[in-house]
């Protein structure tokens, strides 16, 4: 199974070269917050910096994403989003993972919300 992952994120880098993948964006009048969700259980220590799996979030093309800064957990602080391969912005992507920062001792249960996700639609510049 690695060997599929590796194969498909080798083959998109290929096509995707530096100057491509800059964008010159236009921020629109639209955005979405969807909530972070623990989609297991995990427990942390202080100073952990662990990938969690979360409820599964559509981003649609063209979409920026923004973590909230407001801590929406009493244990630490969502600070990334992903998915297993990471996709270019003008494609729908859907991030099932999130990079989770402990500032506390303590649990996350499945089910908790331990962020907010800001979603800007964006246009490129002509």
């Amino acid at each position: 199974m690695v060997f599929r992952i590796l194969g498909r994120m080798t083959k998109i880098e290929k096509e995707i070269k530096e100057e491509e993948a800059k964008y010159d964006l236009i921020i629109k009048n639209e955005a979405k917050i969807e909530p972070i969700v623990a989609e297991e259980d995990m427990e942390f220590k202080q100073g952990d910096i662990k990938p969690i799996r979360i409820k599964k979030i559509k981003i649609p093309p063209m979409s920026v994403l923004l973590i909230c800064p407001y801590g929406r957990h009493r244990v630490g602080h969502v600070v990334a989003v992903g998915e297993e391969v990471p996709m270019p912005i003008d494609v729908e992507r859907e991030v099932d993972m999130a990079m989770f920062a402990c500032g506390f001792e303590g649990e996350v249960k499945k089910g908790d919300l331990i962020g907010m996700l800001l979603i800007l639609a964006a246009e490129k510049r002509e």
